[in-house]
C-alpha cells in the first residue's frame, strides 16, 4: 500500500468507545402522599462527553402517560420548561388506583421522527429517519442532532407534589473523527463521510432499560455471544450515507501533534444503533473518482476520506476506501455495532507522499539484451539470529547462514528467545533497548507468560493483513512489541539499504511459482533434543531438514523447532522435525496465521496461539 501517493494502513484507523452511561445523574426521588395531585416532571439526562445534551439542555418532550392497563392520560403532548418548572396542557391527574406508565423522547420537535407517541398505550414505538442522511451531500451537521428517550413504568397513584423524575437516556450512537500526520508533515482533510449505514429504524420504547439503570455492556475480552445494546429495528431500513461537513479549504492536521476533531470540537456524526457489517476492504484502496464515487470494490460499511498533503492543491488530494474495524472478538471477527448510548471515535494516521530515491544505474552492452525480471518477493537469507551482539540476519543474496535454525519469538514480540533447553526456566532471552538501540541478555525472565507480546484482540485479521507491521508504533516499541523485522531496520541492526518486515500469510503461500521442495528429499526429519549439545541458544545451529520455496530468491526454511504455549508453557521440542514460522497476519483475539512445516509438507494458513514460540523470516518491503 506504501507505493501509493498517500498511505493508509488497514490499522491505521483506531476505534475508540465510549460508554456514555457512566457518571450516571439520577436526579431525585419523588415523594408519595394521597393527595390528588397533577402530574409534573422532573426531566433528567445522562452525562455525555463532549457537547452531547444533558439535563440543563431540555427544553421541551414529547410525553405519553397512559394507565396500567386502562386509558390514556397524556397522549403525545408537548412538555415544555427548564430546571424544576415544566408545563403541560391539559393538565392530566393521577388515577385513585392504577399506576402510570410514561414515555417520552427529546426534542419534541425532533426533525426525525415521523410519528409522535399520539394514539398508542401498550409497546409505544418512535419511528426515526435519520436527519442529513444523504448521498454525496454536505447537510448532514447542520441537520443532525442527539436524541433521547426515557420509559419510567409502572409510577403508583397518588404520586406527590415533587413531580415524576424522568430519566433521558441518549437513543443514538455517536461518532467523532479524528485525525493526525504520522511525522511532521502537514495535512488537510476536505471530506469524511461514512458509507452504507442504515438511515431508519423503530425503538420500542418498553424495550429500554428504564431511569438510571446502567447498561450491562459485554467487554471485547469477555464476550461470548451476542449480547449487543442497540434495542432498535433497523431491518426494513434503507443504506445510505453520511457526510460531514467540512468547511471550505478543509481542515488542516498539523505535523507532529496529536489527533485533530475532522469535524468540529464540539459536533459529532449520529447514527442509529445497529449491528452491521464491516467493509468487504480487505485494505485501504483508492478511489480514482474522488470523493462521492465508486469504489469499484463490492462494500458494505466503510469511510470515505479525502486528504492531500499541505504543499499541494485540492486538485491533487487522494481519496481513499477504509474499512471500518471490527470492535468484538473472536466469534464475531466480521461484526461491528453501533450500540444505542456509545461513543466511537475513528482515529486516522495520515502518510505523505516518499521521495523518489535513485538507488542504481545500469546500462547493456550494444551485444546484450536485458530482460526485466518479473517482480517477486524478496526474502532475508536466514532465520533471525543473535551474532554476538545484537539479533540479525543475512541478506537476501547471502546464502551462507541459509540453515541457521534461528531464535524464537512470541507472536509480535521484540524479545528473541534461547532455540536450546527444553523447558522454559529460563533460558537465554535477547532484550532490545529501544531508548539506545542496543541488546542485552537476560536470563532472569523465570515467567513465560510475562515475555511480552501483542495482545491486542481488536483490529483487522485476514491472511493479507499486515497487522504486526502496521502495529510498530513508538509506544508499541517502548513495550518491546511489534514486528521484529521493521524494528531491526529502524535501529540498523538488519542488513543495510533495504526496508525490512515480517510477511503476511498471503505472502507465504504466493500463487507466483509457490512450490516448495522438501529437504532431503527422502529421509532425514529427526527430531533433535533441545537440551542437548547439538543445539546452541543464539540460533546458529545448522538444520539440515526443511522446504525450500521454489520462487523468488528460493528462500530455505529449516525445520526450527517450536515453544509450546500449552502445557508446560515455553517448552522447546521439534527441532529438525517441524518448522513454525510467524506471519504479520492477525487471525483472532489470541491467535496469528504461521506457514507450518513438517515432514509431510508445508501447511499454509495455519492459526497458533500468540505466546508460541516461532521462527521469523523477513522479506523486503
Amino acid at each position: 500500500m506504501k507505493k501509493n501517493l498517500f498511505c493508509l494502513s488497514m490499522l491505521a484507523v483506531a476505534l475508540i468507545i465510549s460508554s456514555c452511561s457512566n457518571d450516571l445523574d439520577e436526579g431525585q426521588t419523588p415523594a408519595v402522599n394521597n393527595g390528588g395531585h397533577a402530574i409534573t416532571f422532573k426531566p433528567w439526562a445522562n452525562k455525555q462527553l463532549r457537547a452531547a445534551t444533558t439535563a440543563a439542555d431540555i427544553t421541551d418532550f414529547r410525553l405519553l402517560a397512559a394507565q396500567v392497563g386502562g386509558s390514556t392520560l397524556i397522549d403525545g403532548v408537548i412538555v415544555t420548561g427548564s430546571g424544576s418548572s415544566w408545563t403541560y396542557a391539559p393538565l392530566a391527574y393521577w388515577p385513585e388506583r392504577d399506576s402510570v406508565n410514561f414515555y417520552a423522547f427529546s426534542p419534541a420537535g425532533s426533525n426525525g421522527i415521523t410519528n409522535a407517541l399520539a394514539g398508542q398505550t401498550d409497546h409505544p414505538t418512535i419511528e426515526y429517519n435519520l436527519p442529513g442522511h444523504s448521498v454525496n451531500t454536505s447537510t448532514t451537521l447542520t441537520a443532525q442532532e442527539d436524541l433521547l428517550v426515557t420509559n419510567h413504568t409502572n409510577d403508583y397513584a397518588h404520586e406527590g407534589a415533587a413531580g415524576v423524575t424522568l430519566n433521558f437516556r441518549h437513543a443514538l450512537s455517536r461518532i467523532l473523527i479524528q485525525a493526525k500526520s504520522e511525522g511532521a508533515q502537514d495535512f488537510v482533510v476536505l471530506n469524511v463521510a461514512l458509507r452504507n449505514i442504515k438511515s431508519s429504524g423503530k425503538l420500542d420504547l418498553d424495550t429500554v432499560p428504564k431511569d438510571a439503570v446502567a447498561f450491562d455492556y459485554p467487554t471485547t475480552a469477555t464476550i461470548a455471544s451476542k449480547k449487543y445494546q442497540t434495542f432498535w429495528d433497523t431491518s426494513g431500513g434503507s443504506d445510505g450515507d453520511l457526510v460531514a461537513d467540512i468547511p471550505a479549504g478543509g481542515i488542516t492536521v498539523a505535523g507532529g501533534g496529536n489527533f485533530t476533531n475532522i469535524i468540529g470540537d464540539d459536533d459529532a456524526l449520529y447514527v442509529i444503533p445497529q449491528e452491521n457489517i464491516t467493509s468487504d476492504l480487505t485494505k485501504t484502496t483508492e478511489i480514482p473518482g474522488g470523493f462521492g464515487s465508486d469504489p469499484g470494490v463490492s462494500s458494505t460499511l466503510y469511510i470515505e476520506i479525502t486528504y492531500r498533503d499541505a504543499s499541494q492543491t485540492d486538485a491533487e488530494a487522494k481519496t481513499y476506501a477504509v474499512p471500518v474495524p471490527a470492535i468484538v472478538g473472536d466469534a464475531y471477527a466480521s461484526s461491528i455495532a453501533f450500540e444505542m448510548e456509545r461513543q466511537y471515535t475513528f482515529q486516522f494516521e495520515l502518510f505523505g507522499r516518499k521521495p523518489i530515491v535513485i538507488t542504481n544505474i545500469k546500462a547493456s552492452a550494444y551485444n546484450k539484451v536485458e530482460q526485466e525480471e518479473t517482480l517477486r518477493l524478496t526474502w532475508a537469507g536466514s532465520n533471525i539470529y543473535w551474532d554476538g551482539s545484537k539479533l540479525t540476519f543475512a541478506d537476501s543474496n547471502d546464502k551462507s547462514k541459509e540453515q541457521y535454525q534461528g531464535v524464537l519469538f512470541k507472536w509480535g514480540s521484540l524479545v528473541g528467545l534461547s532455540s536450546s533447553g527444553g523447558i522454559w526456566s529460563p533460558q537465554d532471552a535477547y532484550v532490545p533497548n529501544p531508548a539506545t538501540g542496543t541488546w542485552s541478555i537476560n536470563k532472569s525472565l523465570s515467567n513465560y507468560t510475562n515475555i511480552p507480546y501483542i495482545t491486542t484482540n481488536s483490529g483487522t485479521s485476514g491472511t493479507s493483513g499486515p497487522y504486526l507491521t502496521d502495529s510498530t508504533t513508538a509506544e508499541n516499541i517502548a513495550a518491546l512489541k511489534g514486528d521484529i523485522c521493521v524494528y531491526l531496520t529502524k535501529i540498523g541492526a538488519a542488513p543495510k539499504g533495504k526496508r525490512w518486515r515480517m510477511p503476511t500469510a498471503d505472502e507465504f503461500a504466493a500463487t507466483i511459482d509457490h512450490e516448495y521442495r522438501r529437504i532431503p528429499e527422502t529421509g532425514g526429519w529427526v527430531e533433535i533434543d533441545a537440551n542437548s549439545t547439538a543445539v546452541n541458544a543464539v540460533g546458529t545451529t545448522k538444520i539440515l531438514s526443511g522446504y525450500t520455496k521454489v520462487s523468488s530468491n528460493q528462500p530455505y526454511f529449516p525445520a526450527s523447532g517450536v515453544r509450546h504455549s500449552v502445557s508446560e508453557l515455553g517448552q522447546l521440542n521439534n527441532i529438525s522435525f517441524m518448522g513454525y514460522y510467524w506471519s504479520s497476519s492477525r487471525y483472532n483475539a489470541s491467535q496469528a496465521y504461521s506457514m507450518n512445516l513438517r515432514e509431510a509438507g508445508v501447511f499454509m494458513d495455519q492459526s497458533n496461539n500468540r505466546l508460541c514460540g516461532m521462527s521469523v523470516r523477513c522479506v523486503v518491503e
